[in-house]
């Protein structure tokens, strides 16, 4: 497969990402001017390119002494990096000089709503405003790579040519993320594993018919969703109950199939004959299992697997089809009243964001009606701490997105 996208989307054939997630959001200092934001981003961009081959600045000075070894390089941890682009950076009213001159913002590309408490989405409500992490800001950088030494070194890199240059960039916030190796959740059920194909994947990351903003063709969107877990509300719903919602069987990862209430009012999961799934997923998996029929149990058509895969037999391009391509990552930390807050880094593209607001909002067969499951629906297991929308222009050079600034 051929295509310009900008690496870190982990899509291609062999591709697996790497075990530790940063996205590092920046805004341009005010009165900065287009050319002297292009001059700063692409400092930051060339910066970023040695350092995924493991040279670090310091360690490399522009005047060495005689007799020092050149290049020094370290471990890189296979890092990859990613730029995109807020709406903020297109809001003239964020800037008191505008800095997008003759590229249009894609319509599609908005800011987050956080108006009430239950926007953007139907029914993933913000988390409290004290605990709420969110901001839109001007340019995202994503870094993944396998070892938390190199995401981390990234984003203190960043900062470091910042100071160094007075650059007229300002670091707002980064979150943190890593995979698991049990391919679990914080909720213990699997994660992750009804996905595409990466044909199909392609397919629905890649923007391919964009006339309104040529400087994105071959790109695609950034959808991210940092979405807190209440354990205390799912450990509080029995096993039976939380695999309906799921729609899988908790230990073993089989879909179910058939729900049957016994005389005493007990209800009783029937799983897939033949599922092959013992608590891990066999490499690959069966695609009867990863993608099951949509069963004609109504309890089971409303659980999550179902709800969030309405359309099964639609072109995954097709906007009814609504699907996207998700990278998760999980999230630990530590509030200062000393509560844990746990979650997911929902991360995903798609060649129209509105894809996944579209799932989150529609009526009555998709995740609009509930917050995260199907039943009961009054179980509120997710919020939301942070998110937005981000347009990611294919490579290009001297960094991906130069256009926008000329």
């Amino acid at each position: 497969m051929s295509d310009n996208l900008q690496e870190g989307i982990y899509f291609r054939h062999g591709e697996r990402p790497g075990n530790c997630w940063r996205l590092l959001m920046l805004n341009i200092a005010d009165n900065t001017t287009p050319d002297a934001a292009r001059e700063s981003i692409e400092k930051v961009w060339a910066m970023l390119t040695r350092l995924r081959q493991g040279i670090v600045g310091d360690l490399n000075p522009t005047q060495p002494r005689p007799g020092d070894p050149s290049p020094v390089t370290v471990p890189s941890g296979d890092l990859t990096c990613l730029i995109g682009y807020g709406a903020r950076l297109f809001n003239v009213a964020a800037h008191a000089l505008p800095l997008i001159r003759n590229a249009p913002r894609p319509p599609l590309l908005t800011a987050f709503r956080t108006t009430s408490s239950n926007t953007p989405f139907r029914s993933l409500n913000w988390e409290p405003l004290e605990d709420r992490q969110h901001q839109d800001t001007d340019i995202v950088l994503q870094f993944i790579a396998n070892t938390e030494l190199a995401v981390n070194r990234a984003i203190v890199e960043v900062a470091k040519l910042i100071s160094e240059q007075s650059l007229p960039l300002r670091i707002v916030n980064f979150f943190t993320g890593f995979n698991r190796d049990d391919r679990r959740s914080w909720i213990d059920f699997h994660d992750g594993v009804n996905t595409m194909t990466p044909e199909q994947r392609q397919l629905v990351i890649e923007l391919t018919d964009n006339t309104d903003t040529p400087w994105l063709l071959g790109g695609t969107f950034l959808a991210f969703l940092r979405c807190a877990v209440d354990l205390s509300v799912w450990r509080g719903l029995p096993r039976e109950q939380q695999e309906f919602m799921v729609g899988r069987d908790k230990l073993t990862g089989c879909p179910l199939v058939l729900v049957t209430t016994l005389a005493d009012g007990t209800q009783v999961a029937e799983k897939m004959a033949g599922c092959p799934m013992t608590g891990t997923i066999p490499t690959p998996p069966p695609q009867g299992y990863v993608d099951p029929v949509t069963p004609a149990d109504p309890l089971l058509r409303s659980s999550h697997i179902h709800r969030a895969n309405v359309n099964r037999t639609a072109d995954p391009r097709e906007h009814s089809a609504n699907r996207v391509y998700r990278q998760g990552y999980e999230f630990l930390e530590c509030r200062a009243d000393g509560r844990l807050a746990l979650g997911l880094n929902f991360v995903s593209f798609q060649f129209d964001p509105g894809r996944v607001a579209d799932i989150l909002n529609r009526l009555p067969f998709w995740l609009g009606a509930v917050n995260f499951g199907g039943d009961p629906p009054s179980a509120r297991i997710l919020s939301l701490l942070a998110g937005g929308y981000y347009a990611v222009p294919p490579k290009a050079e001297p960094f991906p997105g130069a256009v926008l600034f000329e």
